[in-house]
């Protein structure tokens, strides 16, 4: 596929105010900037049937995306963003980038906060790039993180979020840099929270989902240890408190059945025939992390988080044999694509997976 050269659109703080203000727009999609009462910026992209609200400068988070005017994200989470919270106090984005110098749960050996330090920084600078020449994935948000603590390592994150031009589907593709000379260790995860449908049904490119190829991490549900299957059904009615966590190991565990292994799948339908959908590239992302939240107060079908291990902190994965490493000056790329469709996703699916830098 010949690369064009997108326009690239830089950020200025300087942009953003109490009053949305449109930034650029054309034919095909339009971009404004507003900041919440909070002070944290944020752009909203509007491109075919979606409309995107990406907060650049806190975590190059996506905090909400709304298909045909109805959010697609969790309810009962934090309404608006705020900047110098820790994890839990900012909870409310779509799509959280979680890392990379630990994720998950700290145990008492760990240092890092909860998820992360990805959560709570701001990068160094954040842009969109603009390609009216591909018509498949005419914008992408862009955001450059830098890190160096001395004696510790220093790493360059730089997340890029590629919508389609329906405005269903969206490709993420993130690059992590080693730029010290000695090895770094690394976690990731990207926290894709959907709502809860009313009913519905997941689906994993398994062989089997049983407690022998998926590790089920909270052993207050009864029964659901022994039939782990149990998560497949999705039930408004039921209780899930304080929530429902999974663990699919791709890499040594559970081979995926999709795309020869090179990807993992993972569906959601609901009740009106609609269906939502996460892939991942297995060579890096070998795990789908699997969290489930419901009770009167939040609604949270966090189905397929991918990840490079589960989210148990970053001493006790490594422990596991689930650390990554990245040698020095040396580059690696995070990719996945999500998206909802009311019909036939194939052809989406297939269509993200053309971008994703891999063949069968």
């Amino acid at each position: 596929m010949k690369k064009n050269n997108p326009t690239m659109l830089n950020l200025n703080k300087r942009f953003f105010g109490p009053v949305k203000q449109t930034i650029l727009q054309s034919r095909a999609w339009s971009i404004e900037g507003f900041a919440y009462q909070s002070g944290v910026e944020a752009v909203t992209i509007e491109v075919g049937r979606g409309v995107f609200t990406w907060t650049p400068f806190m975590g190059s988070e996506l905090w909400d995306w709304s298909v045909d005017g109805v959010s697609r994200k969790f309810e009962g989470f934090r309404k608006e963003p705020i900047y110098q919270a820790p994890f839990l106090a900012n909870y409310g984005a779509f799509l959280i980038h979680c890392g990379v110098r630990g994720m998950g749960g700290p145990s008492k050996e760990d240092t890092h906060p909860h998820h992360g330090e990805l959560p709570v920084s701001q990068p160094a600078r954040a842009w969109i790039e603009i390609d009216e020449e591909d018509k498949e994935f005419p914008l992408a948000l862009c955001a450059e993180f830098h890190s160096h603590i001395p004696f510790v390592g220093e790493y360059s994150f730089t997340p890029s979020l590629k919508i389609h031009a329906s405005g269903t589907f969206v490709v993420v593709e993130s690059g992590l840099t080693n730029l010290a000379h000695a090895p770094f260790e690394y976690q990731y995860l990207g926290h894709v929270n959907f709502n809860y449908p009313k009913s519905g049904r997941l689906e994993y490119s398994i062989a089997n989902f049983t407690d022998r190829e998926v590790v089920v991490l909270d052993e207050t549900f009864e029964g659901v240890t022994k039939k782990p299957e149990l998560f497949l059904t999705l039930d408004k009615g039921c209780t899930l408190d304080p929530e429902l966590v999974a663990v699919i190991d791709y890499g040594k565990k559970s081979p995926s059945t999709f795309r020869n292994g090179k990807f993992a799948l993972s569906r959601m339908s609901d009740e009106k025939g609609g269906s939502a959908w996460v892939v991942a590239r297995t060579d890096i992302l070998d795990h789908t992390v699997i969290w489930l939240t419901q009770t009167p107060d939040r609604k949270a079908a966090g189905f397929a988080l991918p990840a490079t291990s589960g989210p148990t902190g970053f001493t006790n994965e490594k422990k596991m044999g689930n650390g990554k490493v990245l040698p020095g000056k040396q580059s690696i790329t995070l990719w996945y694509a999500f998206g909802v469709g009311d019909g036939d996703i194939e052809k989406d699916i297939a269509t993200a997976l053309s971008r994703s830098g891999m063949t069968e």
